[in-house]
């Protein structure tokens, strides 16, 4: 919460400054969201991000149409950055932004504010070392299990295949961004979800791309009607739609994620698919190392599927998966 509220008290005092109105606070929310902002009388039930870009603006906008559910209350999203492209969506669904510089499109008559042309800030986490490829590599290590995190470098390195320089700069931002808290005893991954949060929006924007092997499809309607029955060769885990529906059973596939270590020739024997391009399959390189048992991939990387598809169905599946523990 203290790094939230720094990115508030910016837009209080950049408001004050570029309005010159007086009346601008915040205060603490209700349930089910972070502060109430307070303009000339106004108050809106606030969310505040860091970034909100094109990898979580469904996201976001999912959970506001929830809190619209919960509260009378006007709603708005406040962040340290908005990707510039989205500025002007989310007027059209009923919620006013602020840039924590003072950019803002705010509407709940009789209050319109429209402050363009400030400097954007994008956050210092936003374009460091642990949010590279390498880097992405390493923190999925470290959500995959928390212990990993108190690891000799020399293990760490040996078990994700990463050099100790990479890990020393993913460890030390984490370390500066406050996800990783050292004692003299071991390191703590602090605000797993934060992390989680922002590994995703990362890992969807820069490494899963660059981890497409092959787009295929079912050979006919009974193959994809029946497609839990495929048999994955070992070295295959369904990720995306096709993970969650093998972990909760909430929604119907339509698209499907395939994470391989092997030959996709492999799936090909299997005679319930084949290659095609714009296919409903698409198969992607394991990046991480190490056996992995089970027959679909690491929740956290179906929970980042699920949410990097935008989809509305796939954006409430992926909030199932953590109300069930991820």
């Amino acid at each position: 919460m203290i790094r939230e509220e720094e990115i508030i008290n910016d837009v209080v005092y950049n408001l004050k400054r570029l309005t010159n109105l007086k009346d601008i606070d915040f205060k603490i929310g209700g349930p089910g969201y972070d502060y109430d902002f307070m303009i000339n009388g106004t108050t809106f039930a606030c969310e505040v991000k860091r970034q909100v870009s094109k990898a979580n603006y469904n996201l976001v906008v999912q959970q506001m149409r929830r809190l619209k559910e919960q509260t009378n209350k006007p709603l708005m999203v406040v962040a340290q950055h908005f990707v510039p492209e989205l500025f002007d969506k989310f007027p059209n669904e009923g919620i006013s932004i602020v840039e924590s510089n003072g950019n803002c499109m705010i509407s709940e008559p009789p209050l319109f504010i429209y402050i363009t042309g400030q400097k954007s800030t994008i956050p210092r986490e936003m374009k460091g070392n642990a949010f590279n490829e390498a880097g992405l590599k390493v923190i999925f290590y470290f959500l995959l299990d928390e212990a990993n995190i108190s690891k000799p470098y020399r293990v760490i390195s040996k078990e994700t295949g990463l050099s100790l320089g990479t890990i020393n700069n993913v460890m030390e931002e984490l370390q500066r961004n406050q996800f990783v808290f050292s004692t003299p005893q071991r390191r703590i991954l602090k605000n797993k979800r934060g992390l989680l949060d922002l590994w995703q929006t990362h890992y969807n924007q820069k490494l899963k791309p660059k981890l497409m092997i092959k787009e295929m499809d079912f050979v006919d309607s009974e193959s994809w009607e029946n497609w839990e029955r495929i048999i994955l060769p070992e070295g295959m885990y369904w990720g995306g739609e096709g993970g969650a529906y093998i972990l909760n059973h909430y929604m119907i596939p339509e698209q499907f994620d395939i994470y391989t270590e092997t030959p996709s020739i492999k799936l090909m024997m299997t005679k319930k698919v084949r290659f095609q391009e714009n296919g409903r399959i698409k198969l992607y390189q394991k990046f991480w190392k190490g056996i992995w048992h089970e027959k679909v991939a690491p929740k956290i990387l179906v929970y980042a599927d699920l949410l990097g598809s935008g989809n509305s169905r796939c954006i409430e599946a992926a909030k199932r998966l953590v109300e069930n523990g991820i």
